[in-house]
């Protein structure tokens, strides 16, 4: 009896236990044995195994007493919204946060990429570390998670002078965006904000600058920004400028107008009906015996 109960449990569990995916997080590069002074590629993947997720945060980590990093870029990658872009935040991690609204399903979506130098001989990896990973369900639960490890190489030679990476040849600019002004009583007490954000296929985003009409120059900035001109009755431009010094400026019009702007509107159009109408008697005038 205790053998039935027993097979009868491990069937059930085997035919209706729910299957636990776990998303993986992968480094890619061409090899993973280098000399000192040579510089690789090391490119981060996500596989989702069939689940869409829309944030993405954590930690790549390496030894730097090993490796130097050179360049990150996050060019074409599956986030469209870097929160945190990939950045050096203190020696040996690299911290990075974005979202892509609308979710992203794959087994090999780029995330972001690492040009490093090999500093001295020795053995290492690089990994990732403080993962989480939020599921595109409409409530953010996390998902489970798998990181992979890259293990690397470094002999005692010397690499030849002119064997690094190759730049990326971007001529084109970001990609079009359209800034939104919103409101929010947590955000900035509740005064208005600007929001932005664009993509860069060719060497990624760099940085962001705006400009509101009678500033004499563009500042640099992160979304959210909040708005020096609360009345918003002057335009606003974003220019997104990318890795290889390409730039996008973003235009809006000014949501809201002026007394004085007011005026001088309804002055033109009453203007221009007192014209017409004369015209037309003129017009009259002319014409009829």
């Amino acid at each position: 009896m205790n053998f039935f109960k027993k097979t009868t449990y491990f069937l059930l569990f085997f035919l209706f236990a729910t299957p636990v995916f776990s998303a993986t997080v992968s480094f890619v590069s061409d090899q993973s044995s280098f000399d000192k002074n040579q510089e690789f590629l090391v490119s981060v993947f996500l596989n989702t195994e069939g689940e869409s997720l829309n944030a993405f945060e954590g930690k790549l980590v390496f030894p730097s007493e090993l490796l130097e990093e050179k360049e990150i870029r996050d060019g074409n990658s599956l986030v469209n919204f870097w929160v945190e872009r990939p950045s050096l935040k203190q020696p040996g991690i690299i911290v990075f946060s974005g979202i892509t609204p609308g979710g992203f399903v794959g087994t090999k979506g780029f995330l972001f990429s690492v040009v490093f130098r090999a500093k001295k001989s020795g053995e290492g990896s690089v990994r990732s570390n403080s993962l989480r990973l939020l599921r595109n369900n409409g409530t953010g639960t996390e998902a489970m998670t798998k990181a992979g490890v890259f293990s690397f190489f470094i002999s005692g030679k010397t690499a030849p002078e002119g064997t690094g990476i190759e730049p990326i040849k971007d001529g084109e600019p970001p990609e079009y965006f359209t800034p939104i002004i919103s409101t929010d009583p947590n955000t900035f007490d509740g005064k208005f904000f600007l929001s932005f954000a664009t993509q860069d296929k060719g060497s990624g985003i760099d940085y962001y600058e705006v400009r509101e009409e009678g500033s004499p120059s563009f500042l640099m900035a992160k979304s959210p920004y909040l708005l020096k001109n609360q009345r918003l009755d002057a335009k606003i431009f974003v220019r997104a400028v990318d890795k290889s010094g390409n730039a996008r400026i973003a235009e809006l019009p000014a949501q809201h107008w002026t007394k004085t702007k007011q005026f001088a509107f309804v002055s033109i159009v009453l203007l221009l009906a007192i014209l017409f109408v004369f015209r037309k008697k003129i017009w009259k005038k002319n014409i009829l015996p």
